[in-house]
């Protein structure tokens, strides 16, 4: 293995090479999650039917998952950091990949018994935590300040690209062959994530996570933690919520891949142009690229609501088309500020408090959806909550520039 990876480095400088092995680990991740990643929500959702004999206990049932799910990633935080600081990244990231095959096994076994939902939601946190802490602080280390909008819109690109066929041939597999057929694909690939993680250097950091920390960084930093946790209030919505709705609209697990996959592959475009425009207005040095980021928070927060009015096949593509062409224009610029701030205030602290917000966020999703999803309008409600966390990510802007 040593000398390959001395191969690899030798044929590239040592920070082109690192960026190069992170892309590869992207690309295989994005994979895996674009085969499971939608279907998840609905498979949860449909144990819980199974339990308790109606839709709605399908929904408390994968909130309650939910909730359970990111209060672990929180305790993990702690438990886990300075493990992620003092073993480095590599550990984590493959610590994390063993922990996602042991999930999607108790995920099998959730069909004989709905309690291993339980175990499989406290895995499952830790794999968040010791996968993005690391995932995120290497795009902070490995990256070009003067070209990090192209960056984030590689690693979207390989995310989209990578993901486009996953949910229309997830879709086929659970379709045809089940959830257990579907979960063993998945994991394979997940598996060959980790190959490109050993061509990467070992990064270590003493940044100094901890109670008191956080107490200090939040003085400085309240405006920051606050877009944290409006960032995990909308991404819960959309991971989690939204997949549920279109299998409630559609009722067909080929037709919400193939939608997906669809709004996904056309949506690549406003990922390639969103990021080289981030790059160009930030070179003026001014609020340029302020005024992109706060247009496309706009936009993204309307087509989240619009969202809620898919009533078909062809207006769930139509209404996703729109929201996932919008997004880039808010996240590109949104993950160059956060990458920004952790270069400036320590980046696995950063990355660490903002996974904590962030899974604040999404408990509270999970909390209003078990009571408000049950009312006339409630997915509407949600729709809008996750629109309201969007343009809490607005004082990021902050950052523009430093």
């Amino acid at each position: 293995m040593d000398m390959i990876r001395g191969w690899w480095w030798r044929r590239k400088n040592r920070s082109e090479s690192n960026l190069q092995a992170s892309y590869w680990n992207t690309f295989f991740r994005a994979m895996s999650i674009g085969l499971l990643g939608i279907f998840v929500p609905i498979y949860v959702y449909l144990i819980g039917v199974e339990w308790g004999g109606s839709w709605k206990e399908g929904v408390i049932m994968l909130m309650a998952f939910l909730v359970l799910t990111r209060f672990t990633a929180v305790i993990a935080v702690w438990v886990m950091a300075r493990q992620i600081e003092v073993r480095g990244f590599r550990w984590s990231i493959t610590v994390a990949g063993f922990l996602g095959v042991v999930y999607y096994g108790l995920l099998v076994m959730a069909e004989r018994s709905v309690w291993w939902l339980v175990p499989a939601a406290v895995v499952l946190g830790f794999e968040i935590v010791l996968y993005w802490i690391p995932r995120l602080s290497m795009n902070v280390d490995f990256g070009h300040k003067e070209r990090m909008g192209k960056e984030i819109g590689v690693r979207n690109m390989i995310n989209r690209g990578s993901s486009v066929l996953g949910p229309f041939v997830g879709g086929i597999i659970a379709g045809m062959w089940g959830f257990d057929i579907l979960f063993g694909v998945g994991v394979s690939v997940l598996v060959m994530s980790l190959i490109p993680i050993y061509f990467m250097e070992k990064h270590k950091h003493e940044d100094g996570v901890g109670f008191g920390d956080l107490a200090s960084f939040w003085k400085d930093e309240k405006q920051s933690l606050v877009s944290f946790w409006g960032q995990g209030i909308m991404d819960g919505v959309s991971a989690w919520i939204w997949p549920l709705f279109v299998f409630i609209v559609i009722g067909s697990l080929e037709e919400l891949g193939a939608v997906t996959s669809a709004a996904l592959g056309v949506s690549m475009l406003g990922v390639f142009l969103a990021s080289k425009s981030f790059d160009w207005l930030r070179s003026f040095g001014g609020d340029e690229d302020e005024r992109l980021f706060v247009v496309g928070n706009v936009i993204t927060a309307v087509t989240m609501v619009v969202r809620g009015l898919a009533r078909g096949v062809w207006s769930v593509f139509g209404l996703d088309l729109l929201y996932q062409a919008a997004l880039p224009w808010m996240s590109v610029p949104l993950y160059g500020y956060i990458y920004t701030l952790a270069e400036r205030k320590g980046v696995v602290r950063v990355i660490s408090y903002r996974e904590i917000f962030y899974s604040l966020g999404v408990v509270l999703v999970a909390v209003v959806g078990m009571v408000v999803l049950m009312w006339p309008g409630g997915w509407q409600i949600v729709f809008g909550i996750g629109a309201l966390g969007g343009l809490m990510a607005l004082p990021m802007r902050k950052e523009s520039n430093q």
